[in-house]
This record gives structure tokens, C-alpha cells and sequence, in this order.
């Protein structure tokens, strides 16, 4: 069974809960901690991304918020997911690989070709495991990162 009740988009009275999950999230790592102390506005979600409907939650049975994910949506072939975040309590249980695949399946109904990710070495493997590949140089505020890609099927609506 699933500990994931739905994926919908985020709503903006979630914004708190958001940056709450985004924090827990992202000082699970050590190693990333001096960053986000000296860069607090890297955590959280803009209130633009949940407005732009750019934002979905994934939704356990008592309602609280499991993960997150956030698309970029562009022009062209190509859309990035931009975050995607887990609550540290729920991780390796299904709900980043449920979040890739929802962002993936409406990517593609929207006739993207394309989804990219920018991933730390430490997520390959996740990435990896749900579609992407390829190991780009990228590079972020904080340092060094690895872009990789997940090519998607577009679906046309049947008449």
C-alpha cells in the first residue's frame, strides 16, 4: 500500500510547510549545511512556481505534505525539474520516484520531449533508477553540479 493518498498541485497557504519540508530535507546533509546558512533564501518554494501551477505535493492520509516537486517549464522541447524533495521521515519509500513520475507524464502532455534534472553525485543513482542519464557539467550557486536527462514519450489526446 502506498503511503502517497494523491499528488495535486501545491496551494499557496502550503508555503510554510513547504520551506518547513525543504529545510528538513536539505539539512540532512552535512556537507550542505555551511551553504544553506549562508544562503537561507535558496530554501523554499516561490510563491510564483505555486501560482504558476508549477508545483505538486505529494499527500499522505492524514493530509501532511510527504515531498515536492517543482518544474521549469520553457520554451522548446526541454523542461527541468527544478527541485524535488522528500520528507527525511518518508524517504526510500516511493514518494521521489511517484513525484518524478507525475512531473514526467504532465511534461509530456504538454509536448515536452525532455526532462533535466541538476543532481548532486549522491543522487545519481535515484536519478538513474527513474529514467535519466548522461552526465553533463552543470553548475549551480553553490559549486559544481551534473546535469542529466530523461527522455520522454509525448502523448497526443485521442479523437
Amino acid at each position: 500500500m502506498s503511503l502517497v493518498m494523491e499528488i495535486r498541485f501545491a496551494d499557496a497557504a502550503e508555503s510554510s510547510a513547504l520551506r518547513f519540508l525543504h529545510e528538513r530535507s536539505s539539512y540532512l546533509w552535512e556537507a550542505d549545511r555551511a551553504d544553506l546558512e549562508a544562503h537561507p533564501d535558496a530554501l523554499g518554494v516561490a510563491p510564483e512556481a505555486i501560482a504558476e501551477a508549477r508545483v505538486r505535493v505529494a499527500v499522505g492520509a492524514d493530509g501532511g505534505l510527504l515531498g515536492f516537486s517543482v518544474v521549469a517549464y520553457a520554451p522548446g522541447e526541454v523542461c527541468e525539474l527544478d527541485d524535488l524533495f522528500v520528507d527525511p521521515d518518508f524517504m526510500r519509500m516511493g514518494i521521489g520516484r511517484r513525484l518524478v513520475e507525475d512531473a514526467a507524464t504532465r511534461a509530456a502532455s504538454a509536448g515536452y520531449r525532455q526532462l533535466t534534472v541538476v543532481s548532486h553525485e549522491r543522487n545519481f543513482a535515484f536519478y538513474e533508477s527513474v529514467g535519466f542519464s548522461g552526465r553533463e557539467p552543470a553548475s549551480t550557486r553553490f559549486g559544481p553540479a551534473t546535469l542529466l536527462r530523461r527522455p520522454l514519450t509525448v502523448t497526443t489526446p485521442s479523437l
